[in-house]
């Protein structure tokens, strides 16, 4: 697959009149979340999944000696015959005298090379008969020596800040002896679904009523090792207990994140709510399709993000906004998602004034050697079943004319969408 192309939102001009461009939402609401959270200090094996709070300097130069690559004979000079005088092996101290021209050291991978010695000759292209060894073939200078520092350098900065650690990172700050180091606190962040008519998976439905998935739905999103989850339950569609709700979770919370009561019906009090408690909104309506009615602001000491209340809608509106107020948070640098270039396997008519997302599968290879992808269900923002089937989601861009089998398109592998 081919590497991500350029966003195909960055033209504000394509987006519908009254509506923000996906771009200049993303820069809004990356500038909601002013500081990240507060730093901890956490050892090596709880590390995974954390975001570095500042950069981390190696202690230790790497390799921290010179030591053998490999199996072999560390020799004492250039030439072809030399007499074997010891036998090092890792773990120990090593050959302090050093070797003159014509010895050499029986060495094992990772012991201490000894002084005077100018390579390691690898024990296949050895000969040995008793105390004496015959090299097959040349041996340069240096070679199968590993030199203290060529890795690291006392000094070097081994982790930057501002990264999420893995096993990567956890390697190399154990070989240099760094036991822990601070990282990004978990963001809090609470989960709060609005509607009359939801009700918890498991329970009965009534009549009118549905069950929840969005709360559910980000949870399983956003159940990573830098967040702590705060379910905050299903709000009434009542304007006063959703100010109160909003003023009590903006005080626990370092980030709010509501699904539905963000458009502009008799219902949809989320707005109203948000000002009532003393909160301020920077982002609303964007040119997304699914998801238009998405809000983001602040209100207590806690960033907010508001979805919309169909699944779809919700997930798309998290995926392109929401996640860049949580990368600020968390101490990462933002990094708004942008979408392979595939080809579209499909034809139908452009999206109009909003960026169009839609669940699709990669079903072969276009003549452009760029994956092929099939567009699946019929659409619509409350449908969820086709996004079981989809690889990813089919990336249309706004103002963009009907869309043509063969055409280039964008494609968003869920793969990405996985983490921060």
């Amino acid at each position: 697959m081919s590497g991500a192309a350029a966003p195909l939102w960055t033209d504000d001009g394509c987006a519908a009149p009254g509506l923000l461009s996906i771009a200049e939402a993303q820069l809004r609401a990356a500038g909601i979340a002013t500081a990240p959270v507060g730093a901890e200090t956490v050892g090596l094996i709880g590390l995974a999944g954390r975001v570095s709070a500042a950069d981390v300097v190696s202690p230790t130069p790497l390799p921290p000696f010179d030591h053998s690559a490999m199996d072999g004979y560390a020799l004492g000079s250039s030439g072809a015959e030399f007499v074997v005088r010891a036998r090092l092996a890792a773990g120990h101290s090593g050959r302090r005298e050093p070797l003159a021209p014509g010895e050499a050291v029986r060495i094992m991978t990772g012991a201490p090379v000894p002084p005077g010695a100018v390579a390691v000759a690898m024990q296949e292209r050895v000969a040995r008969e008793g105390e004496t060894i015959r090299l097959r073939a040349s041996v340069e200078a240096g070679a199968n020596i590993r030199r203290e520092g060529e890795d690291v350098r006392v000094g070097d900065v081994i982790v930057p800040a501002r990264v999420r650690l893995d096993a990567r990172h956890v390697a190399i700050l154990a070989a240099a002896g760094v036991a822990e180091i601070s990282v990004r606190r978990k963001v809090r962040v609470g989960l709060l679904s609005t509607g009359d008519e939801l009700l918890r998976p498991g329970r009965a439905l009534g009549p009118g009523m549905i069950h929840d998935a969005n709360r559910p739905m980000l949870a399983a999103l956003l159940s990573q090792p830098a967040i702590e989850i705060l379910d905050l339950g299903v709000a009434p569609d009542d304007r006063a207990e959703l100010t109160r709700l909003m003023a009590e979770a903006g005080e626990a919370c370092d980030l709010i994140v509501s699904s539905g009561a963000t458009s502009v019906g008799e219902e949809d009090h989320l707005t109203a709510a948000v000002l009532a408690a003393g909160g301020t909104l920077g982002v609303a309506r964007v040119a997304l399709k699914p998801g238009k009615p998405v809000v983001a602001g602040k209100i207590g000491g806690a960033a907010l993000v508001g979805l919309p209340g169909n699944p779809f809608a919700a997930l798309v509106a998290w995926l392109l906004v929401g996640r860049v107020v949580l990368e600020t948070l968390a101490g990462l640098e933002p990094k708004p998602l942008a979408p392979l270039a595939a080809t579209a396997g499909f034809s139908q008519k452009g999206p109009g004034g909003r960026t169009e997302f839609a669940p699709a599968r990669i079903v072969g290879t276009g003549p452009e050697g760029l994956p092929l992808v099939k567009k699946l269900g019929r659409g619509g923002s409350a449908r969820l079943a086709p996004l079981i089937a989809a690889d990813g989601l089919a990336v249309i861009p706004a103002g963009r004319d009907d869309v043509s089998r063969g055409d280039r398109i964008g494609f968003l592998p869920f793969e990405a969408a996985a983490e921060l």
